[in-house]
């Protein structure tokens, strides 16, 4: 009778920790959504479309224009990211879709001189926007701040040190889509805190007008457009600024709000410029607008 030990078969540790992954695998699969729950980080701009023609929409672009006789150019480096979405009356034919996002952006204005380009300002923006839509109609709610500031090379160039510029407030809009092609928007803003004291109030609304697709491509839809927005502050005894702009956007099939927008503009009305804003100004632009 032997007395040698008995032999068990043992498994390494990296090979028994894969098979009980692979048993487990089915639980742990990724579920789609089902009516009701949450999405998590959805596209945004999606249930409140950007708006065209607002020179303070949160957004990628370059623009350049003539002020005062100098070439100047405005960088915008501003991003949406979305949070969550969710429905209600996911029974109905035209459920409730609501969502939350948060946006920031950098809106910077140079003086374009060749060799040395100028810094002059800078605004800096937070949101927090919640957005509501139901069929062709949509809402959007935003909690935001703002502040302003001179550029070193405008200090040096001018001796003029500025002011503090900073505001909090409440900015709510509507949206409606008349047709495939015409959407008119409209809605107002609050300034919970502001320095300066200056006036609280903002009224706001616009227009747009976007073509059918052209069908240039089969990969990216392509439109012609043509906006006008239109905004009437407290601050400057409610004189109406105006920006009209008209070009051709091309966006892209598998993500629909993802687009290349090259738009010619004309600005007239007080400065966006958060240190300027008691200079009016008016001026055509030409601009390269990235919805991201």
């Amino acid at each position: 009778m032997s007395c040698a030990p008995r032999w068990t078969p043992r498994w390494p540790r990296s090979k028994a920790l894969l098979a009980a992954l692979l048993l487990a695998a089915p639980a742990l699969a990724p579920r789609p959504a089902r009516a009701g729950e949450l999405d998590l980080f959805p596209r945004p701009n999606e249930i409140f479309p950007l708006l065209l023609a607002d020179p303070r929409q949160i957004q990628l672009s370059a623009s350049y224009y003539r002020l005062d006789g100098q070439n100047t150019s405005d960088i915008a480096l501003g991003h949406s990211w979305g949070l969550t979405r969710g429905r209600v009356g996911t029974g109905t034919p035209l459920p409730w879709l609501w969502e939350a996002d948060v946006e920031g952006m950098a809106y910077s204005r140079f003086k374009v001189a060749g060799g040395v380009n100028e810094f002059q300002t800078v605004d800096f923006f937070a949101n927090l926007p919640v957005t509501v839509r139901r069929g062709g109609v949509a809402f959007k709610g935003v909690l935001f701040h703002e502040s302003s500031h001179l550029g070193d090379d405008y200090i040096r160039r001018t001796g003029d040190t500025g002011f503090r510029y900073s505001s909090e407030g409440l900015r709510g809009l509507a949206s409606l889509d008349v047709s495939p092609v015409l959407r008119l928007y409209g809605g107002s803003e609050w300034l919970i805190h502001r320095v300066p004291a200056v006036g609280r109030w903002t009224l706001q609304a616009g227009v747009e007008l976007v073509s059918p697709d052209l069908g240039w491509s089969a990969q990216a839809p392509t439109h012609l457009f043509l906006a006008e927005d239109l905004q009437s502050h407290e601050r400057v005894a409610w004189n109406v600024d105006s920006h009209l702009v008209c070009g051709l956007r091309l966006g892209f099939r598998k993500n629909p709000t993802r687009s290349m927008r090259f738009q010619l503009g004309w600005f007239d009305g007080h400065s966006p410029y958060g240190q300027f804003y008691a200079q009016r100004t008016h001026y055509a632009d030409v601009s390269l607008v990235f919805e991201l």
